[in-house]
């Protein structure tokens, strides 16, 4: 297998991620607000139905042509494992707060490595092992351990992070590949949504007007999330930005905070900052100190995967 990179910059790759666990926060912070009103599979199924009508200009300004591929089982890999990584992440946010659901479904860094290093035999550099260790004491803090949180809630977020990191290394692979990003998200959102319409349409239950609104919101924000995740692997390796996923607790934890009342203890502050910490000396370990400012100088689009 071919494995050569495309060229990257990690900044654009860095600020992207952020802006794309930014846009999925937003879509957890909506699943939150319908926790008790709406089926889980229910709120899937509407999520990719909407995520996909989205994309599908996008998939479509160069015809059906455009949408062939050669790489259909990483394709299948990434949509089966993203599917259930949402799915399982939607379930934990039903049992537990949103905080706690954000930080075991953002387990996905620990993982990834490992994964990157099985599948592609590719050395992880001591560095991004030092930053994901930081990262988990400010994910152990913030989630204080304790026998409660061994129940259904927690074996779904974990099994999240697990699928979600399954589900990076197939989005790198794609990226490698140079699969163009419309075409990787349309058979994200179309096959998603065909694995969880018959489960969705038995459990059915009609949203409201009102309703509708935050749920096609739902779908809106994932699709703007995993269009500027995807974008953001087009920069940079997983086991180097993957540990950004952290940033989704810290959204999570400010939208608990605002919206829905929950203020944040002494725990979330100090695991919040460790958090930040870990994610920024993976860039800064990765680039020297004297050459941080090339990271800055303008990319060039022409050796860059088409969108």
């Amino acid at each position: 297998m071919n494995t050569t990179s495309p060229e990257h910059r990690l900044m654009p790759g860095i600020s992207i991620a952020l802006l794309a666990y930014f846009c999925l926060s937003c879509a957890a912070s909506l699943v939150w607000n319908f926790q008790d009103r709406f089926p889980t599979i229910q709120i899937i199924f509407i999520q990719n139905v909407v995520s996909f009508f989205c994309i599908l200009p996008v998939a479509l300004r160069n015809g059906w042509e455009q949408l062939r591929t050669n790489e259909l089982p990483t394709h299948l890999m990434r949509d089966l494992f993203g599917v259930t990584s949402y799915y399982l992440y939607f379930l934990a946010i039903r049992y537990l707060n949103l905080l706690d659901a954000a930080v075991l479904n953002n387990t996905a860094p620990f993982f990834v490595p490992l994964f990157w290093w099985m599948w592609m035999y590719e050395k992880v550099e001591k560095h991004v092992w030092w930053s994901i260790v930081i990262g988990f004491i400010g994910v152990a803090i913030i989630l204080n351990p304790s026998k409660e949180i061994f129940q259904f809630g927690f074996v779904f977020g974990f099994f999240a992070g697990i699928a979600s990191a399954i589900a990076v290394i197939a989005i790198r692979l794609l990226s490698i590949k140079r699969e163009p990003i419309s075409r990787t998200l349309f058979y994200y959102f179309s096959i998603s949504a065909i694995l969880s319409f018959p489960f969705a349409w038995a459990a059915w239950v009609p949203p409201s007007g009102k309703e509708w609104f935050f749920i096609i919101g739902i779908g809106v924000f994932t699709a703007a999330g995993q269009m500027f995740l995807t974008l953001a692997y087009r920069y940079g390796t997983a086991a180097f930005l993957s540990p950004l996923c952290y940033s989704s607790v810290i959204f999570n934890g400010l939208s608990s905070t605002l919206i829905f009342g929950m203020p944040l203890t002494w725990r979330s502050y100090v695991g919040t900052s460790l958090i930040i910490i870990g994610g920024t000396l993976t860039y800064l370990w990765k680039r020297k100190p004297q050459s941080i400012k090339e990271t800055f100088a303008r990319t060039d689009t022409k050796k860059q995967p088409p969108i």
